[in-house]
């Protein structure tokens, strides 16, 4: 099992299970390891694994019994709806949340489509990210609200993960409403033509990586407008 190399944080304690679950590491009712072999392995503190361990328990991804072990959960095919209808409502601590599932999810969607992906999906990819850049060049808002879902979409599809993408399209049925009151513009585009240069390289880390700049990104400009600078 690789170990969790960044910051010991439970939002990558939450994306790494995910990641492992859609790979077959684990499957429906299977077991954990025991939480300090499992810290151990990803290289994370107890406390970020155990709150790690409780998100995805909140989200129906595992189940928790005392006395006996975290299993995966039988129904994982609905491990994420719940969580994201806190961010139905777009404000305030939802859309952190909600970006926090962005960045767990489509960072893992980026990774596997890196290793996953058709040549004529990557190349259906790359002509999304050119006519978003063109939309924006033209001032056409509507146009890049369009294909900017298609790209995400698109991504999902290319991991080939029957797990990620249910997480994706239910993700995707917010990220629909949050990408028209995000700006569009020249340097958002650039990352996106990032993700998918580097999915194109069959990268996964750096296709991870430049997904999670993306929301990053994305992320800053929500907290720069909260803050009453932007």
């Amino acid at each position: 099992m690789e170990p969790i190399q960044s910051s010991s944080i439970p939002q990558a304690v939450v994306h790494r299970i995910i990641q492992l679950i859609s790979e077959g590491t684990w499957g429906p009712g299977d077991r954990l390891p025991p939480q300090r072999q499992l810290a151990r392995e990803l290289n994370v503190g107890m406390s970020s694994l155990r709150e790690g361990l409780q998100t995805l328990q909140g989200m129906g991804v595992l189940c928790l019994y005392h006395g006996q072990g975290t299993f995966v959960c039988q129904n994982p095919g609905q491990i994420i709806e719940r969580y994201l209808n806190l961010a139905l409502a777009l404000n305030g601590d939802s859309v952190e949340d909600f970006l926090d599932a962005r960045r767990a999810i489509e960072g893992g969607l980026a990774y596997l489509a890196a290793k996953r992906a058709t040549e004529a999906q990557i190349a259906r990819l790359l002509d999304l990210a050119e006519g978003m850049m063109a939309a924006v060049d033209g001032g056409d808002d509507s146009r890049f609200d369009e294909l900017d879902l298609a790209y995400h979409r698109l991504i999902a599809e290319m991991s080939n993960s029957n797990l990620l993408q249910y997480l994706g399209d239910t993700l995707f049925e917010t990220l629909d409403k949050f990408i028209r009151v995000v700006p569009h513009t020249p340097h958002g585009c650039q990352r996106h033509a990032e993700v998918a240069a580097a999915i194109e390289s069959r990268d996964p880390d750096r296709s991870e990586k430049a997904m999670h700049d993306l929301v990053d990104a994305t992320a800053a400009y929500v907290q720069l407008s909260k803050s009453g600078h932007g």
